[in-house]
């Protein structure tokens, strides 16, 4: 039987840290778990240059996390690349606004990485008796987030209680390895949080959460 096909789409700055990252770690994970689902994750920049490699800092943190992201090349976002997506997450607020001025009608599947697991986990989840299959629900899962954050910037304002700052995944940059090391963790625990969300059924049966690897230790890089 075939599966349906549901879209991520994850957006930094550069497409050359974080964003990749997410997407490996999208890949790995939903491959340890039921396939219910196919699943394609993609990345971008709102101020990448199309063609760069991967940064060294990112490159150390995928190795401690058993991710390989040799081969990534970034890729500058673009109008059309925001419209096949069911679910666009960015790492901090200034990509959504970049986001939402290409792509206005857009902006009800946008959120950053935080912003969309603070949301969805406050929203209901309806049961799959009413959806045709699993990429259906995980769509209405979307919409019932969407409805969560517009209720509350009904009562709260335009930050709908949140922080500002507590939507933001930040690079470390100058912080050294252990800082790369700590932020790749937060990317595959992120990750995790929203493929568990996503999958969520609403009839009494959570998805089973993925089995947590053992975390390297960062390893030492040699310094000349």
């Amino acid at each position: 039987m075939a599966t349906s096909l549901f879209r991520i789409l994850y957006v930094c700055n550069g497409d050359n840290a974080r964003s990749p990252l997410a997407v490996a770690c999208t890949n790995q994970l939903v491959g340890e778990r039921e396939r219910v689902v196919s699943w394609q994750a993609a990345s971008a920049g709102t101020h990448a240059i199309d063609g760069d490699s991967l940064r060294p800092e990112a490159a150390f943190a995928a190795e401690s996390l058993s991710l390989d992201l040799s081969g990534h090349r970034a890729n500058r976002l673009a109008p059309e690349v925001c419209r096949d997506p069911d679910l666009i997450l960015a790492m901090s607020w200034d990509q959504i606004s970049h986001i939402w001025s290409l792509v206005p009608e857009a902006w009800e599947k946008v959120f950053t990485i935080k912003e969309f697991v603070h949301w969805a986990t406050r929203a209901p989840v309806r049961p799959s008796i009413l959806f045709a299959d699993r990429v259906e629900q995980m769509r209405d899962k979307i919409i019932q987030a969407h409805a969560a954050r517009k209720r509350a910037r009904a009562d709260y304002g335009f930050w709908g209680g949140i922080r500002p700052q507590d939507l933001n995944l930040i690079e470390p940059n100058g912080k050294g390895d252990e800082a790369w090391h700590a932020l790749g963790q937060a990317v595959r625990a992120l990750v995790s949080d929203v493929l568990t969300l996503l999958l969520a059924t609403g009839d009494g049966a959570r998805p089973e959460p993925h089995r947590r690897r053992a975390s390297k230790r960062a390893p030492a890089r040699s310094r000349r």
